[in-house]
């Protein structure tokens, strides 16, 4: 009990100093640390980093390489086992080579294995492409990057091999394979370590995304996992080694799996992720809970400890349910878009599977860990198909969409028939086997001998349906080697950019840094639409606050005044800029246009010849400032919202006439605001030039009440009604 309690202590401190420090940085000892950070990564390898190339994307497009390696092996071993399950004959004429099949255990250990590596290499390479493209910067050492994917695939075929070797020697490696792993595999993961938080310091000011989260947490959790299962084993603290294959094959695969689908679904819809609030809690949820996934037994700790653990087994499926939410949410609206792009498919698919998969894995897990381990077949079963599935579609998902922006090329092969085959083919071999597994627990317990052959029909169907996954596995792989021999080259996609071309806003509370966190960047246009006070048509308007989810109501489109519609129009159709307008209308030069240029712009235009009040409610629905003026900002933010909304940036308006306006309307400002300069006499030319003198040093309330006794509208602002009462 003390151990688990000590190294979830231990755990919790290291992350709170990991997300400490990651956001406020080192301060002074950045620059230092930094230096020693790519002495590290780039001269301490030696010559064995000079083998691989330090180009942009590089390191991710090995990790992906490699780990299609064992994708295909895993979905070849795969098929195997599920075939040798249904006929444990069908391998015997391998025996002429010297094959031997066991129990089946073996295979089994060779699948998870290869299936693990494969799911941890190709998530981590769609992260690395989603983290270079949040931090505007290609990866600190690319080149170490790749060095790290060769030495971890080398380390996983010592890992499948040693035990085979030490058999056929007659030499047990026992602990000695153990803490060689731990300590190899701790230092490799160390240095992906340093050179993701090194490129994390590229992103400037810009706050972290979520992908880029997702990625230095698992990496971290990793870390600290190899660490405690080496002491662990070597020590024999089981609590250690219980509480490493918990982070090891629960939080590192998921949080891979949602830095995939946080950028690639957001990056194929164009849509910011749907809820901030769920973003957060799966993010801090998951690394405080136990995932419902390859839960071991803990009979070697206490009533207490056990109950704690069913509960934290129990808050582990909110973060799975709320990701895989928040992943769906994010696509809505544009499923055409989605549909379009095969990795899109994937990543929609595995956040759809996702949940139930966890409810499968959450009810048999908790049986074999705190239960009377009754349902451990069905959960070994759930566990391989969550691993095959859903590992398996969020792997497709970095290979069909991150893979061709790491290469640089265009996506080529059968890739939608890959990703379907995985999506029909797995969710048909777990459902029956399943189904094959509880029947001959049901047969079993009933007394009915060799329940095996009385179910076969489920395996036959198993292993067919499974064999959908291996050739999906496969199309997969010539993909990608199709992406990187024939793929057209593509222009570089590491560089930053956002996701979201267009974010819709209307009232409520928000922040920036919220804003950045759910996908919007520097170079996405802000649409600030008009809230709706009545409801029309009997329904009612809901207004919900920007920080929850995108705030845009298709349903309820924004109402404009016809004559800015107008002017919008107009604009287009004569190919004249916001810019451009305003210094048109911007007569006095001012950096603002008043309501009595504004008035002039739109007649002169020949557009509306409106009364000062109606000007004055165009202005205020512009005015953002409420200053009375309006600036460039307010009228470019008005005038885009009118075009993105009515979608009329190529709308040609047919104007009356073509119009000089600018000369016109310069000329005609001149002339009302210049003193007359004739041939009248000395004392009549300065009591003009008095009289317009005194109007503007009159206060507003002054000439309010001098409007009234003159018999004119009063309303609006000072310099309108100079303008009436001049003219009366």
């Amino acid at each position: 009990m003390s151990s688990i309690i000590l190294t979830a202590a231990a755990l919790v401190v290291f992350l709170g100093l990991i997300s400490h420090y990651t956001q406020k940085g080192l301060g002074e000892m950045s620059a230092p640390l930094r230096q020693f950070g790519m002495f590290l990564l780039e001269k301490a390898p030696g010559p064995a980093a000079d083998m691989f190339q330090n180009k942009e994307g590089s390191g991710a497009k090995t990790w992906m390489q490699y780990g299609v390696f064992w994708l295909v092996c895993a979905g070849t071993g795969g098929f195997l086992a599920s075939w040798h399950a249904y006929d444990p004959t069908a391998l015997d004429s391998l025996s002429n080579w010297g094959w031997s099949w066991d129990d089946g255990s073996s295979m089994h250990y060779f699948n998870q294995v290869a299936m693990t590596t494969a799911v941890f290499s190709i998530l981590l390479g769609g992260s690395m492409v989603a983290h270079s493209r949040a931090t505007g910067s290609a990866l600190a050492s690319e080149s170490n990057a790749s060095l790290m994917a060769m030495v971890w695939t080398l380390q996983t075929m010592a890992v499948l091999l040693l035990p085979a070797i030490g058999s056929w020697l007659g030499f047990d490696f026992g602990n000695l394979q153990i803490a060689l792993f731990g300590l190899i595999s701790a230092g490799l993961v160390l240095s992906l370590l340093v050179n993701v938080f090194i490129t994390s310091g590229n992103r400037g000011n810009a706050p972290i995304g979520v992908s880029s989260w997702f990625l230095m947490m698992a990496l971290s959790t990793l870390f600290f996992s190899r660490v405690i299962s080496l002491f662990g084993e070597v020590f024999g603290v089981t609590g250690m080694v219980w509480i490493a294959d918990i982070i090891s094959n629960g939080w590192v695969p998921l949080a891979l799996m949602f830095a995939v689908g946080y950028h690639v679904i957001p990056h194929v819809s164009g849509r910011p992720i749907w809820s901030g609030s769920l973003t957060k809690a799966s993010m801090m949820l998951l690394f405080v809970s136990v995932p419902p996934f390859f839960l071991a037994e803990a009979t070697h700790a206490s009533g207490l400890v056990q109950a704690v653990g069913a509960i934290a087994v129990t808050i582990g499926l909110f973060p799975v349910i709320g990701a895989s939410i928040n992943m769906l949410g994010t696509m809505r609206g544009d499923a055409s878009s989605v549909i379009g792009s095969p990795g899109a498919i994937a990543a929609a698919a595995g956040a759809m599977l996702l949940p139930i998969f966890a409810l499968l894995a959450f009810f048999t897990g908790l049986n074999v860990m705190v239960g009377d381990s009754t349902m451990a077949t069905m959960a070994d079963t759930t566990n391989m198909a969550y691993l095959y599935v859903i590992g398996g579609l969020f792997c497709l998902a970095a290979l069909f969409h991150s893979y061709p922006i790491a290469a640089g090329r265009s996506l080529e092969g059968n890739a939608s028939s890959a990703t379907w085959l995985v999506i029909v083919g797995g969710v048909v071999a777990t459902t029956t086997a399943l189904m094959s597994d509880w029947s001959i627990s049901a047969l079993t317990d009933g007394g009915v001998e060799d329940p095996a052959s009385a179910v076969s029909g489920f395996g036959l169907t198993a292993a067919f349906a499974f064999y959908g996954v291996t050739i999906g596995f496969l199309l997969a792989g010539s993909s990608m080697v199709k992406t990187l021999l024939f793929g057209k080259p593509q222009a570089a996609g590491m560089s930053v950019s956002s996701d979201v071309s267009v974010y819709n806003l209307v009232e409520g509370n928000t922040s920036v840094r919220a804003l950045f966190g759910r996908g919007v960047g520097l170079d996405t246009t802000l649409v600030i639409g008009s809230s709706e006070d009545e409801s029309k048509g009997g329904m009612t308007i809901i207004e919900v606050s920007a920080d929850l989810h995108e705030d845009k109501v298709d349903e309820f489109p924004a109402e404009f005044d016809e004559n800015l519609v107008i002017l919008t129009r107009w604009l287009c159709g004569r190919g004249t800029t916001t810019a451009q307008f305003f210094s048109w209308a911007d007569v006095d030069n001012s950096g603002e246009i008043d309501m009595f240029e504004f008035s002039n712009a739109l007649s002169v235009a020949d557009i509306a010849d409106l009364p000062p009040w109606d000007i004055s409610k165009l202005v205020e629905v512009m005015d953002i400032n409420g200053d009375g003026r309006l600036n460039l900002p307010e009228l470019d933010i008005a005038l885009m919202n009118i075009r993105n909304t009515l979608g009329i940036e190529f709308i040609p308006f047919e104007s009356p006439e073509e119009v000089e306006a600018p000369a016109q309307m310069v000329e005609q400002t001149e002339e009302e605001a210049a003193p007359e300069q004739s041939a009248e006499s000395e004392d009549e030319t300065e009591e003009e030039t008095t009289t317009e003198v005194d109007y503007s040093k009159m206060k507003k309330a002054e000439l309010v009440e001098l409007a009234k006794s003159m018999g004119i509208p009063s309303s609006g602002n000072k310099a309108v009604l100079i303008e009436r009462i001049s003219k009366a």
